[in-house]
């Protein structure tokens, strides 16, 4: 009696990417090469059938080529049973990217899932799907779902899209966290959250490729066993994601910094599959010898990264005024360096330095924060 699928969600096909700027048709691309991957994975683990749980597109506005590549993939599932479910991107609606004659080429393997009614797999394994028909709204997609008569024996699983109310400021869609245990499911498919999460039996498997930054544990697939009503789902995340989004603010006081930074990034894995957003913190005092070991480290990931998004700007020695010096002369020393750097010819003990480069005069000033900074460390 018992049955194993593979659980997937929120591919997205078709997404902007606009996080990752120039490289955001390749970012486009990735998605499609993962996706032929979960193809392999589900065979390999010779899974009874294939749950997508919503967002297979990113709207219902994606090229046509993004439609007939889409096919392509879930072609080459065949002859496993694959059940789409239409999500908030992707609902259900008139004229929608379901009707499209490049979507009507789908195979006889592949399931949309229309109604809001229960489908019979096999003899003892039936579904309960909650289609969306809308990109809004308040009410409980799964409400539907009857309870189990207590002579029903067969495995139940739920497919929906939407916001388990344990989730936070998470409003659209919002399915009661309890659904599963009222409904008597023995699985609840979710998507909607891009991470995997995993609530009893109510289960998010994330979308299988990042979308942006500040996704959390995404880029999975979910293997899920039931042995048989009424038992403990056992559900195998499997990591199928390449692409590695990662964003990071560091603040830099010395050469030790700089190496926890590289330490961070290199940590992510291959440069070559990392999408980095770094913001370096200067302190007040930073040394011109740990910029240049910063535009050093920023010149090697930019060239070796997927993408790099870490504007050149940042590396700018800020003018660190917001320490404050002892009175007296070294305040008096700052004032001038600083009247110099804007231009000004300062009447105070650093006058001799007003025919100076301004570059060395920002040096001079951030050496005397740093030395001041050690001092009072």
């Amino acid at each position: 009696m018992s049955v194993k699928f593979l659980h997937t969600a929120d591919w997205q096909m078709g997404m902007k990417a606009l996080q990752a700027g120039h490289r955001a048709s390749d970012v486009r691309a990735k998605r499609f090469q993962t996706a032929r991957g979960v193809a392999e994975l589900a065979k390999r683990e010779n899974v009874d059938f294939v749950v997508i749980a919503g967002d297979l597109f990113e709207d219902h506005d994606v090229d046509e080529a993004v439609v007939r590549k889409t096919v392509a993939v879930l072609e080459s599932f065949a002859p496993i049973p694959v059940y789409v479910l239409p999500g908030n991107h992707d609902p259900l609606t008139p004229g929608s990217i379901w009707d499209r004659q490049s979507w009507q080429r789908v195979g006889d393997h592949v399931h949309l899932l229309v109604d809001a009614e229960e489908i019979q797999v096999r003899d003892d394994v039936v579904l309960y799907p909650a289609p969306l028909t809308q990109k809004r709204s308040a009410i409980d997609p799964t409400a539907w779902i009857p309870p189990r008569d207590p002579n029903d024996k067969r495995i139940r699983i739920g497919i929906a899209h939407g916001a388990l109310d344990v989730l936070p400021q998470r409003a659209n869609f919002p399915i009661a966290a309890s659904r599963a245990h009222e409904a008597g499911l023995d699985y609840l498919a979710l998507g909607d959250w891009h991470g995997f999460a995993q609530y009893g039996k109510a289960v998010y498997s994330g979308t299988f490729e990042q979308t942006c930054f500040n996704e959390k544990n995404a880029g999975n697939v979910v293997i899920v066993q039931i042995s048989s009503a009424g038992q403990q789902p056992l559900v195998c995340p499997h990591r199928v994601g390449e692409l590695h989004w990662l964003e990071l603010e560091a603040s830099i006081r010395d050469s030790s910094d700089v190496g926890r930074l590289r330490r961070c990034v290199l940590e992510g894995g291959p440069l070559s599959v990392q999408l980095l957003r770094i913001t370096p913190l200067l302190e007040p005092g930073v040394s011109p010898i740990i910029i240049e070991e910063l535009k050093n480290l920023r010149a090697e990931l930019e060239q070796e990264a997927f993408l790099l998004d870490w504007p050149i700007e940042t590396l700018e020695i800020p003018p660190a005024r917001s320490m404050s010096l002892p009175p007296g002369l070294l305040t008096d020393v700052a004032t001038d360096l600083n009247s110099i750097i804007e231009g000004r010819i300062p009447e105070g003990p650093a006058r001799e330095m007003a025919g100076m480069s301004p570059d060395v005069v920002r040096e001079a000033l951030t050496l005397l924060y740093r030395i001041v900074s050690e001092a009072q460390s």
